[in-house]
């Protein structure tokens, strides 16, 4: 029965998905980044994704697959904020609509821990990338009422917004502060670990399972109930688990942690955690909503209470050592549920690389200021461990696997190529000031799904005028057309305000000299990729044109930067990993 209702509710989750939504699938929060980054994705934000997000979460999540609601919450408020946007005339600008999207992201994940002042500082670190007061002072207005709205409905039963709260007997001591260390070291190989066997797992599926993705699901939800009824702490909720794992055990301790002895309890600890690890790796990424930020954070509380439990016999083993001198008068004094909490830190930092929004949110998960140390200790060690192997976050890795337009902020690029280099052998499309039809641009804007073309004075005369957006385009079109019959689509546009010299005195002229926007950002064609990225890092702008004495050679986009930096980058890797094959050949043959 278990097993039924867990695969019954992952398929209903994915038939949704796969009917109404194909978008609502997975987490959301590397797609959000890159649309708030300047990217537009048609119905990634729209209607039917947030109605099918919303349904296909519940279902997911109440499956007992090994998913969160964190990353499906973040996409659900990027949604509401994208929605508001378009029903306000006020906030349709792309800026307003930003800031709006990042808002609403901010606000999601607010409402998935409780923690409005988390919320807010993972807009601006993981969502945003870019300091911006006005969407941070919208992201922290939006999740303090969210948070304030949860908890009026007091979802924990506890009182209070704080979901998890902890009250330890005794503060943590010195002496455990290099187990906190090497516990944050373990959580970033753990969490590498997880990234690479995941991206394996991800590219098998896209080559082997596309069209069997509702089969896939039911078949990983059948496993998971199975695997989750067998393992000791597995059939209730990750967020219950991850909430016993934080506390202590007193004499009047109700929770499955504290039964038993403690040889049981951490053999109990430890084949959970690995069960839901080895669950974790495959299951995301299947076609359902589904987030990783709970289930890295639960298996982190249980790995990290399990050492905190090995430590603690140790301890009382060894109570009399001059290293336990701190000790003394106390009656237990390594707590496990501390190092639950810096498990949790650990992994999920080892995962996804998220480091001050997460001290945060650890903060307002469980209230306890005093765990702030361990659990910014534990972060800095998993990070760096991750750095050290040289494996990126699972959001990276995500945008990197799916070809996504994102431009990292802390982006570097070191090989020496030019702007030329990136648009060489290209043919680029160009508007001249007159000569054009309204059937002309039709025409043009079917055949290219581009945002805009360069416009220049004539093709003998490559002198760069502007940039002309196509939505402004089109628009200028069809309001001339509502004010004036007589347009139609053998209509001539100029992007000049002198008109046309012509001796037909019927002869009609659009000007649209009003949508050309100025080119303000240009580079020469041997400007440095070092300095193309540091402008489009710096001012966020979408593309730079390339001239020579304000003559048009070339435009270079965002994404078409980010797709040369890419190709040049993979580019290298192969020649270094041939190289190291050569010399492996050599050092054997001289062997």
């Amino acid at each position: 029965m278990y097993v039924t209702f867990s695969t019954t509710a992952a398929v209903v989750a994915s038939f949704l998905c796969q009917t109404y939504a194909p978008y609502a699938s997975g987490g959301g929060i590397a797609e959000v980044k890159t649309i708030v980054s300047g990217h537009h994705v048609t119905r990634y934000l729209g209607g039917w994704t947030f109605i099918t997000k919303v349904v296909g979460m519940c279902f997911s999540t109440g499956s007992g697959l090994v998913v969160g609601k964190e990353g499906p919450f973040v996409h659900i408020g990027a949604c509401v904020g994208g929605i508001v946007s378009k029903l306000f005339p006020g906030f349709q600008s792309e800026v307003k609509r930003r800031e709006l999207i990042t808002a609403g992201a901010g606000a999601g994940m607010a409402v998935a821990f409780g923690a409005p002042v988390g919320g807010v500082i993972f807009a601006l670190e993981e969502v945003s990338g870019t300091y911006n007061f006005k969407a941070l002072m919208a992201a922290l207005v939006a999740g303090v009422t969210a948070v304030l709205l949860q908890s009026r409905v007091d979802l924990w039963h506890t009182g209070q917004i704080v979901q998890f709260s902890v009250n330890y007997k005794h503060n943590w001591h010195f002496f455990e502060l290099p187990l906190f260390a090497a516990l944050g070291v373990l959580g970033g190989f753990m969490g590498s670990a997880f990234n690479v066997a995941n991206l394996h797992v991800a590219r098998w599926r896209k080559a082997n399972l596309k069209q069997w993705r509702l089969a896939e699901v039911a078949v990983v939800a059948a496993v998971s109930g199975a695997v989750n009824f067998v393992i000791p702490y597995g059939s209730g909720s990750l967020l219950e688990l991850l909430g016993d794992c934080f506390q202590d055990c007193t004499p009047t301790s109700t929770i499955d942690l504290c039964e038993g002895s403690d040889i049981s309890t951490f053999l109990s600890l430890l084949v959970t955690a690995t069960g839901k690890y080895a669950l974790f790796v495959y299951t995301v990424g299947i076609f359902l909503p589904a987030g990783l930020l709970v289930p890295s954070l639960a298996i982190g509380a249980l790995y990290g209470r399990a050492m905190g439990m090995v430590f603690r016999i140790v301890q009382e083993s060894y109570s009399t050592s001059y290293l336990f001198a701190e000790c003394v008068d106390q009656d237990l004094c390594v707590i496990p549920g501390v190092y639950a909490i810096v498990g949790a830190a650990a992994l999920l930092t080892g995962v996804t690389r998220m480091t001050i929004c997460l001290a945060i949110i650890m903060f307002e998960l469980t209230g306890s200021l005093e765990s702030m140390v361990p659990v910014v200790v534990a972060i800095l060690c998993a990070k760096a461990s991750a750095e050290a192997l040289g494996v990126e976050g699972t959001y990276e890795i995500g945008i990197e696997e799916n070809k996504l337009p994102y431009l990292d902020p802390k982006k570097e690029f070191h090989l020496d190529f030019c702007a030329e280099d990136v648009y060489a052998k290209k043919k680029f499309t160009v508007l001249t000031s007159y000569g054009l039809t309204v059937q002309n641009l039709n025409d043009l804007f079917r055949q290219m799904a581009v945002t805009g073309f360069p416009v220049i004075e004539s093709r003998e005369d490559p002198t760069l005028l502007g940039y002309a957006p196509t939505k402004k385009i089109v628009h200028s079109i069809q309001m001339a057309a509502a004010n004036n019959s007589k347009i139609d689509m053998n209509t001539y546009v100029r992007f000049r305000f002198s008109p046309s010299v012509s001796d037909d005195p019927d002869f009609l002229e659009l000007d649209l000299t009003n949508v050309l926007e100025s080119c303000l950002l240009q580079v020469e064609p041997e400007c440095s990729i070092k300095k193309l990225l540091y402008l489009f890092k710096s001012l966020g702008t979408h593309h730079i044109v390339v001239t020579r004495h304000s003559k048009f050679e070339g435009f270079i986009s965002k994404k078409d930067l980010i797709e040369f930096m890419r190709a040049k980058e993979r580019e290298e890797h192969m020649e270094d990993a041939e190289q190291e094959r050569e010399d492996e050949v050599r050092r054997r043959r001289h062997q």
